[in-house]
């Protein structure tokens, strides 16, 4: 008996997310955003891959997440749940409240738009989060082998929602939670016309944004590794091998393209860095 192809993509896909669902982490820059004038204080949002890289833990992101932060100056959103709520109804949502993890060091690269946030590795233990290796699970090219779908998993600011206020003589605190959000995206030609000084056509891959919500937009992608699957499979039973094929740095909207870093570039950076 032979499952049905749909069904067995179906089923694949969902074990391929719920792999990436491990890797990937909501980066908070808390103080990317302060009003002195008004008082106002803000977090900026987006998100980071957890990886190893020759010994090294870390969180690979876009270097404009993390800005001129400091590394007590930044939280993270870790997984929720064991499992993903597919079915999305008759069940309540949960929410976890930010962490802090053992931030060692941030290494930027403006030219390509890149970071690492280097953890203590030995101060890690008790965090819902694993590690993909690298450069095992780091593509090779900007290409792809097969037809079909790069994954992003990311934390969009339009999937915001306020959970609690709380008011103080001084000071008004407005708390809010964030669903993680999944994008599929296909490889895009490059437009005919010039998109900005920032899309380098020898390191960059532009993929077409189609959300499920036409009206969502892309910010809080920025840092997100867009992922692919491996192209050879040799093994008879098929398990989840998801492979970083870029980082997400950028989006046109009036093309609705998303820019991605490809991975040369991000070995090159890693390599330089580490």
């Amino acid at each position: 008996m032979t499952e049905h192809k749909i069904g067995l993509m179906i089923g694949e896909n969902k074990a391929f997310i719920e792999r990436i669902a491990w890797y990937s982490v909501g980066v908070v820059n808390l103080l990317a955003d302060v009003d002195h004038q008004n008082k106002r204080m803000a977090d900026v949002l987006g998100t980071g891959t957890a990886c190893t890289w020759k010994g090294h833990s870390l969180i690979l992101t876009a270097e404009h997440v993390v800005a001129e932060a400091e590394p007590d100056s930044l939280a993270f959103l870790l997984r929720v749940d064991d499992a993903i709520n597919w079915e999305g109804m008759g069940k309540s949502e949960k929410v976890v409240p930010r962490v802090s993890l053992p931030v060692e060091r941030i290494v930027r690269c403006k030219e390509h738009d890149l970071a690492a946030i280097v953890l203590r590795a030995n101060d890690l233990a008790g965090f819902r989060m694993q590690f993909c290796e690298l450069p095992k699970q780091l593509a090779t090219s900007r290409t792809l082998k097969r037809e079909g779908s790069l994954f992003l998993l990311g934390y969009p600011t339009d999937r915001i929602f306020p959970v609690a206020k709380t008011k103080t003589a001084n000071a008004e605190a407005n708390y809010h939670a964030v669903r993680p959000t999944i994008l599929t995206g296909t490889i895009a030609k490059p437009p005919s016309k010039a998109l900005s000084s920032r899309y380098a056509p020898e390191r960059d891959v532009l993929i077409n944004y189609e959300p499920n919500d036409p009206t969502m937009k892309p910010y809080g992608f920025s840092g997100a590794a867009a992922w692919k699957d491996r192209a050879e499979r040799t093994d008879h039973v098929w398990t989840a091998d998801p492979m970083i094929f870029g980082v997400q740095t950028s989006a046109f909207m009036a093309s609705r393209l998303l820019q991605v870093v490809g991975a040369p570039a991000i070995k090159e950076f890693l390599e330089e860095s580490f």
